[in-house]
């Protein structure tokens, strides 16, 4: 996901106003199992022979979670090697756009299809491209840069988007220990 701006015609605190909002969509649930035989562990680390692809996979674990071991809870640090553990996997992943929208005021100086020069409410003049297609509002109708004139009051928003993504895993894991 990447982040998206429109024009800027922001500068001035006086003018503006800017208002944030985070917006959640859809989570993903993803299930999966994982199963693999205990090679090595330390308090807070394990390393599987994974079952059946035969890969070596290290694993992070809270020193305080537990496996059911033949129906005892067992922490990382008191497994042994050999023991036969199967995870079952929850993932959410749930996308979230961090989005602020500021919304600002001024004069039009003048005005060319492709730029234009705005008076702010300090009275600075400031210049700035218009991207091809941007509307200007100006009294409740939607202008291009091309339609603008010298001593119209514009308004302007400007939206940026910062997507990121929450994920939660949850797992429950039981095993066997050697016999």
């Amino acid at each position: 996901m990447v982040g998206a701006a429109a024009l800027v015609l922001v500068s001035v605190a006086l003018a503006q106003t800017e208002t944030k909002e985070t917006v959640a969509g859809t989570a993903t649930v993803t299930k999966m199992k994982k199963q693999g035989e205990i090679i090595a562990t330390g308090s807070n680390w394990l390393i599987a022979k994974m079952i059946p692809d035969g890969e070596y996979s290290l694993f992070y674990v809270d020193p305080a979670k537990q496996a059911m071991v033949d129906g005892v809870g067992t922490v990382a640090a008191d497994l042994k090697p050999g023991t036969i553990l199967t995870a079952e996997v929850t993932v959410t992943e749930t996308p979230i756009v961090d989005r602020t929208t500021t919304v600002t005021q001024s004069t039009v100086y003048w005005a060319s299809p492709k730029s234009v020069i705005v008076t702010l409410e300090d009275g600075g003049n400031k210049e700035y491209d218009v991207p091809e297609g941007f509307k200007f509002k100006v009294d409740d109708k939607e202008l291009s840069a091309m339609d603008l004139k010298k001593g119209m009051k514009i308004t302007a928003t400007k939206i940026v988007e910062h997507p990121r993504a929450t994920i939660v895993m949850e797992s429950a894991v039981a095993g066997t220990a050697p016999k």
